[in-house]
């Protein structure tokens, strides 16, 4: 699936799109296991792509991201998972921080300010590296 933001990482950092695409279901999977139904559901109707990055990473996980919602882990065991998955798809620690930061900021554009800024303050680290 190739998308504006995937587009937008590859440009800003020189990682394979194949890459890309995961990370970003990485990174709005770990919000989403986060985030309250209704803060999915805008983020959602504003960004309907988020599904696709969603599936591509429950396809490449599969561990369910709304069955996630239910059970919510402990957020510094989940801060650690993601991390771990990201690694393990061969991003550094900066490049992590990118794909955070750009999929936060495209969040923003698409979703706004107000329901971005109260999923930022709700998920764990993620104020940090945005």
């Amino acid at each position: 699936m190739m998308h504006i933001l995937v587009d937008r990482i590859t440009e800003k950092t020189g990682l394979d799109p194949n890459k890309v695409q995961p990370a970003i279901g990485v990174v709005l999977n770990f919000i989403a296991k986060n985030s309250t139904k209704e803060e999915v559901s805008a983020l959602i109707e504003a960004f309907p792509a988020a599904e696709e990055f969603l599936a591509i990473d429950e396809a490449t996980e599969n561990k369910g991201l709304f069955g996630g919602l239910a059970s919510k882990m402990n957020a510094s065991v989940g801060v650690l998972a993601a991390l771990n998955e990201l690694t393990s798809l061969g991003l550094s620690v900066e490049q992590i921080q990118e794909v955070a930061k750009e999929t936060v900021e495209y969040t923003r554009e698409k979703a706004g300010s107000e329901v971005t800024d109260k999923i930022i303050a709700r998920v764990p680290g993620l104020a940090e590296i945005t």
